[in-house]
């Protein structure tokens, strides 16, 4: 009888936490589209400053990378030039994929 209320209990705590999640989920955070538009759109503005703002020379280094398939080693190279933490180096980078038909 003991184990029946365990496998029980244990069941309502996981149907409660998928209901928890897909709760979360529905409600986007607390944000709505308009402010998670608004926001992937200024992020993207910022990555294509963030690569706008890097020497020519390494703006074409960054572009032979992509273009060879070299995602990681780009990354790599906008964080040293820029001193951008790896979120923002990532975003650069896929900015400039987007910009160039590389996705």
């Amino acid at each position: 009888m003991e184990q029946l209320l365990s496998s029980q209990s244990w069941v309502l705590w996981s149907v409660l936490i998928v209901i928890a999640f897909f709760a979360g989920r529905a409600s986007g955070g607390g944000m709505s589209s308009e402010e998670r538009m608004q926001r992937k759109m200024e992020e993207r503005q910022q990555a294509e400053r963030l690569f706008a703002g890097l020497s020519p020379e390494v703006q074409q280094n960054i572009d032979a990378q992509i273009q060879s398939g070299k995602v990681i080693e780009a990354i790599k190279i906008v964080r040293v030039n820029s001193g951008a933490g790896l979120k923002d180096a990532k975003q650069a980078v896929d900015a400039r994929r987007a910009s160039m038909g590389a996705v």
